[in-house]
């Protein structure tokens, strides 16, 4: 796993040739999650703190209406996404 950028709310790693993009998701306390995105998605959440909100959103749609295979690739940090075959 590589650190690509860590700012506005958000960390970036690499891990396996994929980003993925970690962070604080927690109300009352921490709650650190990380969502599978891409290069293009990477350069976007650099930006600003807003377009990096904007791409947890849209994740986190697709997410709960299902638009995408978005579900298997959004989980709490440490945590085996559904489907996986990891123990």
């Amino acid at each position: 796993m590589r650190k690509i950028y860590t700012g506005n709310g958000i960390e970036i790693v690499k891990r396996d040739e994929k980003y993925y993009m970690i962070y604080d998701a927690g109300e009352i306390s921490d709650r650190m999650e990380e969502i599978e995105i891409t290069e293009e998605e990477v350069e976007l959440a650099k930006k600003s703190s807003m377009d990096a909100y904007n791409i947890i959103v849209k994740y986190q749609n697709e997410m709960v209406f299902g638009e995408n295979d978005q579900q298997n690739k959004c989980f709490k940090r440490g945590a085996v996404p559904k489907g996986s075959t990891k123990t």
